[in-house]
């Protein structure tokens, strides 16, 4: 068929193909991502978002209302950077479209330079070279050159999609990072998919392409399985134990204090250890089963200032947890954060998170989960620390959205740079911006990353990684790739810059990493590193084999 006008009938049935072709080549545009890390591919990600768009058109007719719906739908339901940037084209495009029961060629071209104008004033330093290059060449280079008088729809998409493909092609000569993979940009790669789609219901040509429920996508909450403690259960996680000690005089030298030694005895009397000191005060978080061997050496030294213990297995397990949040008053502010794995979920209840996303293997939380999550934490004021490169877009995106409460993300880039951040409170800030200023300080200095086995053979970084290699992510980049895990966490290690001046290490051990093996590794890095001191986390994450930080 071929038109030189569309309408909102027609512009559904265009989204609809957009989306079939896009979920027919999710894969090809997932094995384009540049890590080899399975946790939250662009073509996914896209995906997802794109569904919650189609899912929240009501409109039948309108063209201006199905693409304003459409785009709130991507926007609720942006997912990763590549999400949330074709998130906001559409709502470009739907800025042009506002108004209108059809448009023409010409129109629509207009409004397809509002599209890709939106997408790039939603990032601080747009790259060239990624989607953002993609949509904008793609009818730049040709919006000056177009016969509006006798040009159809056909040939109009024919046009941009060439355009799109040349300028996709090009995308490794202006991002280095992709030439050296080999590879052009997975986002792009989306985009110009999407286009396709739009042509193929043109043109007839579906040929290898699938019809698609969007439906199955909708964006909801994890939902648990929870259990009581009662007479015939396991103490299975012991007690979380957490106060502030207050060191005196009459029981130490306060002003000598060796806080190594303290933690020395801690980090053989438990786990998941949290211990520093501020002034003469000392913050210690720890489980552990038997909590008076704690109590007992923490009062030979001060008195506690706060004390709290709880069961574990019945936090864990409590079913009344989620109501209690639904039915409490309003707070002052909260904190929201994103992990995965029972044991990090957990952790960062533990250590004061008021609502805790479970982000599941790819850590690519939506933008709908998160605003949900702002609903739920019902305070006037809420920081929110992602977590994960790839949800800053969709976190800044849902604080934007949201007008309830005032939303700060502080920018964590992985689940252990959350976890230094959320160290840093003490407990006696007053306000959202003095618990920002002290977890942002936590940040500093403070050097994190993964190790994980490779998905696909590939090169990123002049790093050559074997598909089921270890390979090692330091501040965002990839560092090396061994045969062994043993191998990969020494090799992480050495490439910390000034790990001679570094304290502590954490490791927070995934589900493919037994009791047994973490110990082993431990003794390893015990014997390379001596002055380190070690804290273990048991996260049960999926996707790392262990999460690493350092300060």
């Amino acid at each position: 068929m071929d038109c030189s006008v569309i309408d909102g009938a027609l512009f559904r049935q265009l989204l609809q193909a957009g989306f079939n072709a896009l979920c027919s080549h999710e894969q090809d545009i997932n094995d384009l991502n540049v890590f080899p890390v399975p946790d939250g591919d662009t073509g996914t990600n896209m995906r997802l978002t794109f569904a919650n768009g189609l899912h929240n058109i009501k409109e039948e007719d309108n063209l201006g209302k199905i693409a304003s719906e459409f785009s709130v739908g991507m926007l609720y339901g942006a997912r990763g950077n590549s999400g949330v940037l074709s998130s906001r084209y559409f709502f470009g495009l739907a800025k042009g479209l506002e108004g209108r029961t059809d448009i023409d060629v010409k129109g629509f071209a207009s409004a397809m330079v509002k599209a890709y104008e939106a997408a790039y004033k939603a990032v601080d330093d747009p790259a060239e070279g990624t989607i953002l290059t993609v949509a904008r060449e793609g009818i730049d280079t040709i919006k000056d050159t177009i016969d509006y008088e006798n040009i159809t729809f056909l040939s109009f998409l024919g046009m941009v999609v060439q355009t799109m493909s040349l300028s996709l092609d090009n995308t490794p000569n202006l991002l280095p990072i992709l030439k050296e993979s080999g590879v052009v940009d997975s986002g792009g790669k989306g985009l110009l998919i999407i286009f396709q789609g739009f042509l193929s219901f043109f043109t007839g040509d579906l040929e290898g392409t699938v019809s698609s429920d969007y439906h199955e996508t909708a964006s909801v909450l994890p939902s648990y399985d929870f259990s009581l403690f009662n007479e015939d259960s396991v103490l299975e996680y012991g007690y979380c134990t957490e106060f502030l000690l207050q060191l005196q005089t009459s029981k130490t030298d306060v002003h000598h204090f060796d806080l190594s030694s303290f933690i020395s005895f801690l980090s053989e009397h438990g786990s998941s250890l949290i211990c520093f000191q501020n002034g003469t005060v000392i913050k210690v978080h720890i489980h552990t089963k038997k909590p008076y061997e704690i109590i007992e050496f923490a009062q030979r030294f001060g008195e506690f200032l706060t004390f709290k213990m709880e069961n574990m297995s019945l936090q864990h397990n409590n079913v009344e947890d989620k109501k209690a949040k639904k039915n409490q008053e309003r707070k002052q502010h909260a904190i929201i954060t994103i992990a995965q794995g029972e044991g990090l979920l957990n952790l960062f209840k533990e250590i004061g998170a008021d609502v805790v996303l479970n982000g599941h293997d790819t850590m690519n939380t939506s933008s709908a989960e998160l605003i949900d999550a702002f609903k739920e934490a019902n305070a006037d004021e809420i920081i929110v620390l992602p977590n994960e490169k790839n949800i800053l877009m969709a976190a800044h995106q849902a604080a934007e959205l949201y007008k309830d409460s005032t939303v700060r993300v502080l920018e964590t880039r992985d689940i252990p740079s959350g976890y230094a951040a959320m160290t840093m409170l003490m407990g006696d800030e007053e306000t959202a911006d003095q618990m920002y200023d002290a977890m942002k300080g936590g940040l500093d200095n403070f050097t994190s990353g993964f190790i994980c086995q490779a998905s696909r053979d590939t090169t990123a970084d002049g790093i050559v990684c074997v598909k089921g290699s270890y390979i090692q992510g330091l501040n965002g980049h990839l560092v090396g790739c061994d045969e062994t895990l043993e191998k990969a966490l020494i090799s992480w290690l050495n490439h910390v810059e000034g790990i001679e001046d570094k304290e502590v290490l954490t490791l927070m051990f995934g589900k493919s990493v037994d009791d047994e093996k973490a110990e082993h590794l431990i003794s390893l890095v015990k014997a390379a590193y001596p002055r380190l001191e070690i804290g273990r986390i048991d996260g049960r994450q999926a996707v790392y084999d262990i999460l690493l930080g350092i300060n």
